[in-house]
């Protein structure tokens, strides 16, 4: 019996205990408009998890390197009032391919942009996939 008690508690224990991703992946199969959907879904926090607006973020296909040009900008958002940026994607997948596509937030300054990421989203995206995750800024 004390073998049973202690063999549930330790089940129970191991259930409960989850960590948190700062990932995650939901797939669909149709939007709301009857199409598939290849969204990525990023929130601007800073370090402390507060949200953050105003950040211009930026996808590119190649990783941006700090002290370098930019490559190619393919798409950029700025931050709303929720620290939420989106960008549909499945036009851009069925020509150009799934990636790796990289992601970077930035300020914009009198000089052009400086790069505020301190995480580096890279994604390979697929037709009906959303992903959705974090990009933490200085």
């Amino acid at each position: 019996m004390k073998k049973l008690l202690v063999l549930f508690l330790l089940t129970v224990t191991l259930i409960s205990c989850t960590t948190e991703d700062s990932e995650t992946e939901i797939t669909t199969n149709e939007s709301t408009s009857g199409s598939t959907a290849a969204t990525v879904n990023l929130t601007v926090i800073n370090s402390s998890s507060a949200t953050q607006s105003g950040y211009i973020v930026m996808m590119f296909n190649r990783e941006v390197k700090e002290n370098q040009p930019l490559p190619e900008i393919l798409f950029q958002k700025t931050s709303n009032s929720d620290g939420k940026v989106s960008f549909d994607l499945e036009d851009y997948i069925a020509k150009n391919g799934n990636g790796p596509y990289y992601f970077e937030a930035f300020l914009q300054t009198s000089n052009g942009f400086s790069l505020e990421s301190i995480t580096h989203p890279t994604f390979l995206v697929t037709s009906g996939q959303i992903r959705t995750t974090s990009i933490i800024v200085k």
